[in-house]
């Protein structure tokens, strides 16, 4: 059989062929990575990018929908919420004392004054005074016992208002607010007036 034999400098050909080759696979590696690496940094670029859009938009809606919402709450308000005489408006005596109360509370109690009924602002104005006297004077309370009074002219009159502890209902004072109709209602009921009148202020709480 025939032998074939290589000289040096074929061999060193062959060799710097393969060296040649090798060098350019690995230039082209290094390119490659290079160009994936530039389309990464391109993409993550892009995609910061879309997430500080989609950032600001969200702060956005965001901010939005608070005022949706406060807009909302404002119009329910308006809506349910009854026009309360000031303790200014029936010249209240300033309390005595007060204890701030945690709200929202859990409880709303229903009360009538076992008293004298009325049926316009002055005689109720008149009356809201004689239960705060008799509530400070004889009974020795800080102020008018409830949060709220009201009366057959279909008008509510600030009492101890939402955030101040009532002396209404003993064990619930500090977690309830208190509404008391003027007038005795142990055998009728009150007027459709007072009635509406207690629905919308209770509606009202329920947003509190």
């Amino acid at each position: 059989m025939e032998k074939i034999s290589y000289s040096s400098m074929d061999y060193k050909s062959k060799m710097s062929h393969k060296h040649t080759c090798a060098m350019f696979s690995l230039l082209a590696f290094i390119v490659f990575l290079g160009i994936a690496s530039l389309i990464l940094i391109v993409q993550i670029y892009i995609y910061e990018e879309r997430m500080d859009v989609f950032r600001q938009n969200m702060e956005k809606t965001k901010v939005d929908l608070q005022n949706m919402g406060h807009e909302f709450g404002k119009m329910i308000k308006s809506n349910v919420c009854p026009n309360i005489v000031s303790r200014e408006d029936w010249k209240a005596r300033p309390p005595k004392e007060r204890q701030e109360m945690k709200t929202p509370v859990s409880f709303v109690i229903l009360h009538h004054t076992y008293m004298d009924e009325c049926f316009n602002f002055d005689d109720c104005c008149k009356e809201m005074r004689k239960i705060q006297d008799f509530h400070m004077d004889d009974r020795g309370w800080w102020d008018i016992g409830y949060s709220y009074l009201v009366g057959e002219d279909g008008l509510v009159y600030e009492g101890r208002n939402w955030t101040t502890v009532g002396a209404h209902a003993p064990w619930y004072n500090d977690k309830s607010i208190g509404i008391s109709i003027m007038g005795d209602y142990t055998s009728k009921l009150p007027n459709q007036a007072a009635i509406a009148a207690v629905e919308s202020l209770i509606g009202c709480a329920l947003l509190k």
